[in-house]
């Protein structure tokens, strides 16, 4: 198959803080990318566990937090996906003759 007939989207990757550390005296350290979004993220974005999984969004099953930049962006990635079924759901205007209504 070509590239010409698949529209790639790729999917967020989730960010999750960093755990403290005693080496680091309890200071929070950031943000890194994690193994995937938490249940509470994928629901609270619209979507239920099978969409997730036939749209290959990652699901860590250990994590509970909520983070708001995640649901954004699974926010985002939904209406992409959405405005791309759209497309190709629409389909072009046929030309109508206007000689039956010209007629009179």
């Amino acid at each position: 198959m070509s590239d010409e007939c698949c529209i790639k989207v790729e999917v967020p990757e989730p960010i999750v803080k960093r755990p403290r550390l005693v080496r680091f005296r309890g200071i929070d350290v950031g943000v890194r990318t994690g193994r995937g979004f938490s249940v509470g993220e994928i629901k609270a974005a619209g979507i239920d566990a099978a969409l997730a999984k036939q749209l290959s969004i990652p699901i860590d099953g250990r994590r509970k937090s909520v983070h708001e930049e995640n649901v954004e962006s699974l926010k985002r990635f939904l209406t992409q996906i959405t405005e791309i079924t759209e497309a190709v759901r629409v389909k072009p205007a046929k030309n109508v003759k206007q000689t039956a209504l010209n007629k009179s």
